[in-house]
């Protein structure tokens, strides 16, 4: 009895070695097309791109094949502008708060330079290149650049969510852009005896290669009105001193006249790089700014302004690995 039980465990062994094939030589997986886009936690895709002196910047945006080999024919893979998502997107994020929509980037501020992406036999990515076009962006607004990825017969598109879809976010960034602690700026009521209001942090958005805007006083970031209160500052050339920083001046000025904005005295800005103690390929670089103003609040009384002055520094901390390309790295420009 036993060596019939031996035969049978033998014979079941020879019986499922003899099934085995070469499953693993094949492709394991249905090859779909996708975007290679990451989501935010806002929903869509932040694209942080240098700011340059002409405006113009080329991004790269990842198409793939998904699969375990890699593709065994040429592939041309059909992209467009897909409005319709940002739409609805905006309907069920923000519903009745219009002023929160993210904007579609008009034709203006960018160019896709082929209606395709083509991915070669052999391969599983390539890069769909863009060119946008910043100069004159009002960065307000937020703009999203919605692409899709076109229906084909030649290929099977991944529905996925954020594979198929990819609602880019560009965020121009410069040397002065960025978050800002304003805790030592503060804020007063244009009166005698007033007590000071200060606000956590303030947002410095790009204007160009050397000039950024941010929100006078105690406007929030996503006010109604906060397009009626750019401050804007240009970062004039910077003299190097003996103990490591930069120092310069400022050049202030508001978008909108009707804030009756009023610059006190000359504001500066000082530049300073410490390397880490223990890291020497990442750097600490502090941007401050000092300066003075008054404006008026034309939005929150009808016909009746509210004067405000505002006094103090700004800084903004970036830590930078040396090694690595400004946009690759998790820093809010």
């Amino acid at each position: 009895m036993r060596n019939i039980y031996k035969y049978i465990v033998a014979l079941a062994l020879i019986v499922s070695f003899g099934a085995c094939n070469d499953e693993w030589t094949d492709e394991l997986y249905t090859n779909l097309v996708s975007f290679k886009a990451p989501i935010g936690t806002e929903g869509v895709t932040e694209v942080y791109l240098r700011y340059k002196k002409d405006g113009e910047v080329e991004y790269n945006l990842p198409v793939l094949i998904s699969g375990s080999k890699e593709s065994d024919k040429d592939m041309y893979v059909q992209i467009g502008v897909d409005s319709d998502t940002l739409s609805i997107f905006n309907q069920e994020k923000y519903q009745y708060r219009t002023d929160l929509y993210f904007k579609q980037l008009t034709d203006q501020f960018y160019e896709l330079p082929s209606t395709a992406s083509f991915i070669p036999k052999g391969s599983h990515t390539t890069n769909y290149k863009i060119k946008f076009k910043f100069s004159n962006l009002d960065l307000v607004e937020r703009w999203v650049l919605p692409l899709t990825i076109k229906d084909d017969p030649s290929y099977v598109s991944n529905n996925r969510k954020g594979w198929r879809k990819a609602l880019l976010y560009v965020k121009p960034f410069n040397d002065y852009s960025g978050s800002y602690s304003a805790t030592s700026m503060n804020i007063y009521f244009d009166s005698e005896n007033s007590e000071s209001m200060v606000m956590s942090t303030k947002t410095a958005w790009v204007v160009d290669e050397k000039s950024v805007f941010f929100y006078a006083g105690m406007v929030e970031e996503r006010s109604e009105e906060r397009g009626n209160y750019k401050i804007i500052m240009h970062f004039g050339e910077a003299v190097d001193n003996e103990d490591g920083t930069k120092t310069g001046q400022l050049t202030v000025e508001a978008d909108n006249p009707a804030i009756n904005f009023e610059l006190l005295g000359q504001p500066t800005y000082q530049i300073k790089s410490t390397p880490d103690l223990t890291l020497p390929y990442l750097v600490n670089e502090y941007c401050t700014v000092n300066i003075k103003y008054k404006y008026n609040d034309i939005t929150s009384i009808p016909n009746m302004p509210i004067r405000y002055r505002a006094e103090g520094a700004m800084t903004m901390e970036r830590r930078r690995n040396t090694l690595t390309p400004d946009e690759d790295q998790a820093i809010q420009w």
